[in-house]
């Protein structure tokens, strides 16, 4: 078990201005997490976390997108905490090999643990890369009303994927396949000491926190949010350069992706 003790961050709410949950995602925010320091990801590493990815049977038919390209799905909902917690680390990982437009910012169910944790949305978004495509499904709002149901091809990968050994428990979200090599359901393990408290859910590192408070975090390698999103960020980028063919080789030709590429191997 790897305990790892962290700078816990701190920032004032009141010096950034209010975002409407649902709404298209500030520039500001969007350009800090897209645009994390390729030095603060290589010293992160796996930021403490243990493997969140299991490898699917050489059987598992490729999933390709609409362009042809290797796919990155991700399954989840606005009200939930954990989706919320896993998007940031996901577009940290896809900025690396594309970039997003309309990125919606939302919070968790008020009425959930860790309410109203802040974090993005895919509903309504885009994203354009040469090396891998990008599905978000959202299939419900933060107020738990239908959205986005998952099409006949996704949901058949949710009823073969989304279920032990592959996750934790049947149908938990978020849900992510990696171009049918990989798959992360659920939480990423962590064990972190913060404030002399463990940790091992990764929503309650981003309690009471906004995005712009997330989003500035994450310039820092010793922030215990860095530790953790940037953490899964870069294993999800290890995984997307395995489907790749390792493209670009700018991103998955660095030293700290290649040796995580070999341990997901």
């Amino acid at each position: 078990m790897v305990v790892v003790t962290l700078v816990v961050f701190v920032a004032l709410a009141a010096s950034a201005p209010t975002i409407v949950p649902d709404a298209l995602a500030p520039h500001s925010v969007v350009s800090e997490v897209a645009g994390v320091s390729p030095s603060t990801l290589a010293a992160v590493g796996s930021g403490g976390l243990s493997n969140p990815l299991q490898k699917l049977p050489t059987s598992t038919a490729a999933l390709t997108g609409s362009t042809g390209k290797p796919e990155v799905l991700m399954v989840g909902e606005d009200s939930c905490p954990f989706c919320a917690f896993e998007r940031w680390g996901l577009v940290v990982a896809l900025s690396r090999f594309g970039s997003f437009s309309d990125l919606h910012v939302t919070s968790s169910s008020s009425g959930d643990v860790y309410p109203n944790t802040d974090g993005f949305s895919f509903h309504g978004s885009s994203y354009s890369s040469s090396y891998v495509d990008f599905e978000g499904v959202e299939v419900k709002d933060r107020d738990g009303n239908s959205l986005q149901p998952p099409s006949a091809t996704e949901q058949a990968i949710l009823n073969d994927f989304d279920i032990p050994p592959y996750s934790s428990q049947t149908g938990g979200l978020p849900f992510i396949d990696l171009g049918g090599r990989y798959v992360a359901s659920g939480d990423p393990n962590i064990d972190y000491q913060v404030s002399g408290q463990t940790v091992t859910q990764a929503p309650e590192l981003l309690e009471g926190l906004t995005w712009q408070q997330i989003a500035g975090s994450l310039s820092s390698s010793s922030t215990y949010q860095a530790q953790a999103i940037l953490g899964d960020a870069n294993y999800l980028t290890a995984a997307i350069c395995e489907i790749t063919g390792n493209q670009p080789g700018s991103v998955c030709g660095t030293s700290t992706i290649t040796l995580m590429e070999n341990q997901l191997a």
